[in-house]
């Protein structure tokens, strides 16, 4: 160091920037960003979880964002058909609008009608017998 230099004139290196983290964001797609579809169960909803890691971004539903953060995603079975909401293994109504689930078939998810005891396409009994 030259005397004649101060010290506070010393150029220290700053540490590097910290990587950027995930970001987050609710969205309202019914205003903007139209079109959109969930990465878990595919279905485009007005609401939903923007994620963005490394520069790709994804978007789910908060119904699907919700199960995962309770591990309870691969449980979900079908949707509301009313209101669009997941329905888990075993729900015979939904939750968020008391709408009864729609009857399916437990071996190859055939939709019978709901009067119908055995299944139409591979005659699977639909309810347990008394």
């Amino acid at each position: 160091m030259n005397p004649d230099e101060d010290a506070d004139d010393v150029d220290i290196p700053s540490p590097p920037a910290p990587p950027p983290r995930a970001e987050i964001k609710i969205v309202d797609a019914s205003i903007r960003r139209r079109g959109r579809a969930c990465v878990v169960c595919g279905r485009a909803k007005p609401a939903y979880i923007e994620v963005e890691i490394d520069g790709v971004v994804e978007y789910t539903c908060r119904d699907c964002y919700e199960l995962q953060a309770q591990g309870l995603s691969g449980e979900v079975t079908q949707f509301c058909t009313k209101c669009g909401t997941a329905l888990l293994k075993g729900d015979n109504f939904c939750g968020k609008c008391g709408t009864p689930a729609a009857l399916k078939c437990p071996k190859c998810g055939a939709r019978p009608d709901e009067e119908d005891g055995f299944c139409g396409k591979c005659g699977a009994a639909l309810r347990p017998s008394p």
